[in-house]
């Protein structure tokens, strides 16, 4: 019974690890995708600034450039990250069934040894009523 409890117990922190793990890359996912959705919109705000100043206007070129460059990059790391979480995902859900399978045996184990202890009682029980029985016909 306790190696059944150990083994249930160490899948039950593996799957917490995995949880956290892909809680931790869901987060990080997010964090880039913010930062993309910020740098687009300073983009769009450096866009309104050099077409109304003839001054800054040549600037533009090399910050459109930088900004380009930090997009795809940032783009980059979403699609690794998304492709991280699918595979994490199939952790998760492999973990999950791998603990599931656990505590089902355990379940069955459970409820076998309550249904032979209670066959055991019944049998007492049966014993006792038949013994009464008798020792009732022969007085």
């Amino acid at each position: 019974m306790k190696g059944l409890n150990n083994l249930i117990r160490l899948h039950k922190w593996k799957l917490d690890e995995k949880r956290r793990e892909l809680t931790d890359m869901e987060q990080m996912r997010d964090s880039f995708m913010a930062q993309r959705a910020d740098l687009l919109e300073e983009q769009q705000r450096e866009q309104e600034i050099a077409a109304n100043d003839p001054n800054i206007n040549f600037a533009y070129s090399n910050y459109a450039a930088v900004a380009k460059e930090r997009l795809e990059n940032m783009q980059n790391s979403i699609s690794e990250i998304s492709q991280k979480i699918i595979t994490l995902k199939d952790e998760v859900s492999f973990c999950y069934r791998e603990l599931k399978k656990y505590e089902v045996a355990l379940d069955v184990r459970d409820k076998r040894a309550h249904l032979a202890e209670q066959r055991a009682e019944q049998k007492q029980i049966d014993d006792l009523a038949i013994d009464l029985y008798r020792r009732g016909l022969t007085s």
